[in-house]
């Protein structure tokens, strides 16, 4: 009977052992799952955060034959960071963003230092997007712009840098 019981066991463990390694077909069949399932989202995501991220309107602003990313988004003013409603401009160049707020400001507090104006501005995400200058017309934008991007200090990401316009002043 001890027998019958410990080969029963032996037998059991060797069935467990071997039943349950994963193969090269379970992760092929469980990587097409997700591919298809991403396929049939065809690039629309549920997350509250994805409609805030559409309602951003892209398109370019053209000054003097160049052509500058320009966002246009309902924009948020940062405790401690410098701008409000009554100091921010139409024409506001990004370099920096950030879901932290402590880094946007650390890097403001860099910009300054450097003799940008800077000043941090929010999404609804929150995103913290460092503004290195608030400008009144496009031009002086996109001299900003220039600016900025010959600044060897500072190191830009895609879609980095570009002219953000706050909703409330696009009209």
């Amino acid at each position: 009977m001890k027998k019958t019981a410990i080969f029963t066991a032996l037998l059991a463990v060797v069935a467990i052992m071997t039943g349950c390694k994963t193969n090269e077909n379970n992760y092929r069949a469980a990587y097409e799952a997700a591919v298809s399932q991403h396929e049939e989202n065809s690039g629309v995501d549920s997350t509250i955060y994805a409609r805030i991220r559409n309602q951003a309107r892209m398109s370019d602003l053209v000054v003097d034959g160049d052509s500058l990313p320009l966002r246009t988004e309902y924009i948020g003013y940062t405790d401690g960071g410098g701008a409000s409603r009554e100091t921010i401009k139409r024409y506001n160049v990004v370099v920096g963003q950030f879901k932290q707020v402590f880094n946007a400001k650390a890097m403001r507090g860099r910009l300054v230092e450097k003799g940008y104006e800077a000043v941090i501005v929010n999404t609804r995400e929150p995103l913290y997007y460092v503004v290195a200058a608030t400008c009144a017309d496009p031009q002086e934008a996109a001299a900003v712009m220039k600016r900025v991007k010959g600044d060897k200090s500072l190191v830009l990401k895609s879609p980095l840098p570009f002219i953000l316009q706050p909703a409330h002043l696009a009209r």
